[in-house]
């Protein structure tokens, strides 16, 4: 009878342990207007030892949709490998942009601002998200970042200028951003990628925000690959100084 009611408090005791998640998880998140964003949220080993920084990335255009998998195509894997995780464990948090929405308020090819440059229902969706996220006091408030290519580097201007005291830096490659809101996000550190012989986005957009960031008394990281095109997203990534330089910026506002 004793060994029994043994049994039972161990069992009582061990349901009620909470099982911490690790490695790569597919979710998705309900908006306040009914929109079901699909997001994948990476976990590292160590995830809930202490606090980690977040490192939010914003996939292009040929990677939306609703299956929660395309956004996983680029720079996503690399960033939840044992390789970046063994030296810069992080919450990695990929959305998905639905087929026909856009993360910032410009008009694609052509590269202008729309719509008086008011946010996009996937931009609006997504930060609703991402304060659901950042309700987990096991991330590092201070230390939260946010990339993206293409597309995703529109995105990571755009939110840089909703939510310019959130970030501690970021890292736009081949992307673009809304000159009049460059006051915004003056202050978060930037390492901008662009490729010279780009025809998708033309690299004269980020040597314009460079060349107004220093103009304000900024200074900017910027690497622009000479003789490559739109496709640099890769190489970026992987420079050797980039993923030190990021995780040791923290938010001062914090």
């Amino acid at each position: 009878m004793r060994f029994s009611f043994f049994l039972i408090v161990i069992f009582l005791w061990s349901s009620c342990v909470v099982v911490k998640p690790r490695g790569i998880i597919a979710n998705t998140y309900k908006t306040s207007t009914g929109w079901k964003i699909p997001y994948n949220i990476f976990y590292p080993k160590n995830f809930g030892k202490k606090k980690l920084p977040l490192f939010i990335w914003l996939h292009g255009a040929g990677e939306r949709g609703d299956d929660n998998v395309s956004q996983l195509i680029h720079i996503v894997p690399y960033l939840c490998s044992d390789m970046v995780q063994t030296t810069y464990p992080c919450i990695v948090l990929a959305p998905q942009c639905p087929e026909e929405g856009y993360w910032a308020p410009v008009k694609r090819h052509e590269w202008v601002v729309i719509n008086n440059g008011t946010i996009t229902p996937s931009m609006h969706g997504f930060l609703e998200l991402l304060d659901f996220i950042l309700k987990d006091s096991a991330i590092d408030k201070s230390r939260v970042y946010v990339g993206g290519l293409s597309m995703g580097g529109f995105g990571t201007y755009d939110i840089l200028s909703r939510r310019p005291d959130l970030f501690a830096a970021a890292v736009p490659i081949c992307g673009g951003a809304d000159l009049g809101k460059i006051e915004l996000f003056k202050d978060i550190p930037l390492w901008v990628f662009h490729g010279s012989e780009d025809l998708v986005v033309n690299p004269q957009i980020s040597r314009n925000l460079i060349e107004m960031l220093k103009q304000k008394g900024r200074v900017v990281r910027y690497t622009e690959y000479k003789g490559k095109g739109h496709d640099i997203w890769n190489e970026a990534i992987k420079e050797p100084e980039l993923l030190p330089w990021l995780f040791s910026q923290r938010n001062s506002k914090l």
